[in-house]
């Protein structure tokens, strides 16, 4: 199976996407990293796409701690790139990210407002604000949620608040609670040996006594102990 040269690279494939992450320590560069996967290519029958290949350095907010890296040749750097629909910027903020997703939910908003006036009841344009709305807001929340700052979470809420405001949605959404309820639908799915992250899990925690229940019978890590 292709993979790295170095171990501490890491390279991630989802079908015709593949993103190589190499840190500022690993003993074997980008560049040469990327020479591998070129030719690992060439030699399958497969193009990698220059035009669409994008390289973000992701920098510490310390401008002393900062690393310029070469960049690699014939490829633009970028202060942000789009991962599977998800904007990820230099500095791991989403303000791009969301402020994109609000001006899309914004222009669907119209779309309720058309069907309002015509006269469709609330409830019923709950549910396609669920479908085209809390939709955008719920893709790949748990991924961005705990990097969002608090003055984003402020715009979400309150663009959430005048959409219950103006009818088009039955009860009041907050970011957080979307959070917490993906966060929990996401975990009772990794529950089942068949999915994909179920893995990811720790081992269940053997015990012959009844104890408090806690939501999950899993050991807790000793880092998560400790803190």
């Amino acid at each position: 199976m292709f993979g790295p040269m170095n171990a501490m690279n890491v390279l991630a494939k989802y079908a015709d996407d593949t993103n190589l992450l190499v840190p500022s320590d690993s003993h074997l560069d980008l560049s040469t990293e990327f020479d591998n996967i070129k030719q690992w290519a060439m030699e399958n029958r497969m193009v990698v796409n220059i035009l669409k290949t994008k390289e973000v350095v992701f920098r510490r907010p310390n401008p002393r701690l900062d690393v310029c890296p070469v960049a690699l040749v014939g490829v633009e750097q970028v202060v942000s790139a789009k991962l599977l629909g998800i904007v990820i910027s230099q500095t791991l903020r989403f303000d791009i990210y969301v402020n994109g997703i609000l001006k899309l939910c914004s222009q669907r908003i119209y779309l309720l407002k058309l069907l309002r006036d015509k006269g469709l009841p609330r409830h019923l344009l709950n549910t396609v604000f669920d479908a085209i709305v809390l939709s955008k807001l719920r893709y790949a929340i748990s991924v961005h949620h705990g990097f969002l700052s608090a003055e984003l979470k402020g715009q979400i809420n309150a663009f959430l608040k005048r959409s219950f405001k103006y009818g088009f949605c039955t009860s009041v959404h907050t970011i957080d609670v979307i959070a917490e309820e993906a966060d929990r639908s996401l975990f009772a799915k990794m529950a089942g040996s068949q999915h994909c992250l179920h893995t990811l899990l720790p081992d269940i925690k053997p015990h012959s006594c009844r104890l408090r229940p806690k939501g999950h019978a899993y050991k807790l890590s000793n880092l998560l102990i400790s803190l």
